[in-house]
């Protein structure tokens, strides 16, 4: 028998939670490919076909795979009750970590009013502290888990989960002032949608998970492989399709080391996943409310006067007008994470594009809030954040192709290339030469009637600013 790479064994395992009728549906809305569109309803729908050779995946399952393949990944479900969101979770848990379902379901939690801090971190040692004076901190089975599952979260009271904010970011918490870490394995929650018993669950809460999904109930054909694994509460158990194939057990350290290792497409020295993941965080940052200094026109700044309450300005349909809030560092950060994994997934050499703007929009959409305007454009948004950051992207990749065929771009990269003594000039020009091509290429490009525009002057102002800080250019 030829023995699989880690790879093949992840697709295996991938496959046989479908085929076991553990996790089963096939609303497959994640593609390695963008697939063949068939309009239907007279355009009012499109159902995708796949690419010959390419591979479909139902999100919640691929991204809770990718998630448990990370050292401490943290993903959120989102949902209506009863549809599989916390199952889903269990059983990639399961199956991706190695770890036993009957220790997942010990450390599992469920959010309710009565949740404590001692069952989410830690508790003390009350039979020392009586008899010996010792404080010692216990850490909760949750913690200690590998596989840590936080059911129904926005049923936690919000002071608990603001002190739980570390644990989810990090996979490290602090109890009585013992610092505490977790193993490495991913931390999912699930949440219902709002209703009577639920809290509000805060945007700094929700920017500590990397990737969110929404899942939907399974198709009715579906039911028929559900029904087929037998009905647990009459025969018993699910022991054998719970079962991992010896040659199936994972390297995770090997895995990691792969996916970390994932060089990105680059033209002529440049990253182009990369950049294109800047622009994509610059074009949602700005913001034309909060100041006249470029350096605080941020929607961070934003705090008295927002995207929807501000009085309209120069910019009217720019891509920042979609968006109450901007993105986070740990945002920008999964984006590389998260584009790396997918590619990994798919068998590429490297990370290209549409690897990015696949996975984006599920790494954006409880993060970033859409204002009156993109709501007004479409309603459904209201309910379907994904298809709105899909749509957004698609406007910021726009923008970003237009300004490729610019002679204004052209200055700006070479005048990076002179800051950074690149291919173009090779180091050979002196202060003053290189101040003049820096500001003639701030004045071209900061003349185009565009938010990015600004943001790009301001680059080159702060690398030439860096370069020579204390220092006077020579005539």
């Amino acid at each position: 028998m030829t023995k699989l790479n880690e790879l093949q064994k992840v697709r295996e395992l991938y496959d046989l939670i479908g085929e076991r009728g553990l996790y089963v549906s096939t609303n497959h809305d994640v593609f390695s490919e963008k697939p063949e569109e068939i309009s239907v309803l007279q355009g009012a729908y499109k159902v995708p076909i796949i690419q010959p050779g390419s591979r479909a995946y139902n999100s919640a399952l691929l991204f809770p795979t990718l998630t448990a393949l990370m050292n401490h990944g943290t993903i959120l479900v989102v949902g209506a009750p009863g549809i599989g969101k916390t199952t889903g979770l269990e059983f990639a848990g399961h199956f991706f970590s190695g770890t036993s379902l009957d220790d997942i379901l010990e450390a599992e939690i469920l959010g309710n009013p009565q949740l404590k801090t001692e069952d989410v971190v830690a508790s003390l040692d009350t039979v020392k502290m009586v008899h010996d004076g010792i404080r010692e901190v216990i850490p909760s089975k949750f913690l200690k888990c590998p596989v840590k599952i936080w059911d129904e979260v926005n049923r936690t009271p919000a002071d608990l989960v603001s002190s739980a904010m570390k644990l989810v970011d990090t996979g490290k918490a602090v109890y009585q002032g013992a610092l505490l870490q977790s193993p490495k394995g991913f931390l999912g929650a699930t949440a219902n949608y709002a209703d009577e018993g639920t809290f509000q669950l805060t945007p700094p809460f929700l920017d500590r998970f990397d990737i969110a999904v929404m899942t939907t109930s399974p198709q009715p054909w579906d039911l028929r492989k559900i029904r087929g694994r037998g009905d647990e509460k009459l025969n018993g158990g699910l022991d054998k399709l719970l079962e991992i194939p010896e040659e199936l057990r994972l390297d995770f350290e090997k895995i990691r080391h792969e996916i970390n290792s994932m060089p990105e497409i680059s033209d002529n020295g440049v990253s182009l996943v990369s950049a294109f993941a800047d622009f994509l965080y610059g074009s949602i940052r700005y913001s034309e409310a909060a100041s006249d200094s470029l350096t605080r026109a941020t929607k961070g700044n934003a705090w008295q006067v927002n995207q929807d309450s501000a009085t309209p300005g120069h910019f009217v349909d720019s891509p920042f007008t979609y968006t109450i809030n901007e993105l986070s560092v740990r945002t920008a950060k999964a984006m590389e994470r998260y584009s790396k994994a997918f590619a990994w997934m798919n068998g590429k050499k490297q990370v290209e594009l549409d690897d990015l703007k696949t996975v984006a929009p599920y790494l954006l959409w409880h993060k970033i809030q859409p204002t009156e305007k993109a709501l007004t454009e479409n309603p459904k948004y209201a309910n379907d954040r994904i298809a709105f950051v899909g749509n957004l992207i698609t406007k910021i990749e726009t923008d970003y192709t237009e300004l490729q065929g610019t002679e204004e771009w052209k200055n700006y990269c070479v005048a990076l290339d002179a800051l950074g003594e690149g291919r173009l000039f090779k180091g050979k020009l002196g202060e003053a030469d290189v101040r003049k091509v820096v500001k003639n290429a701030i004045a071209r490009i900061g003349g185009l009637d565009k938010p990015y525009a600004l943001t790009l002057a301001t680059h080159l102002a702060s690398e030439y600013n860096n370069k020579y800080n204390g220092k006077t250019p020579s005539k």
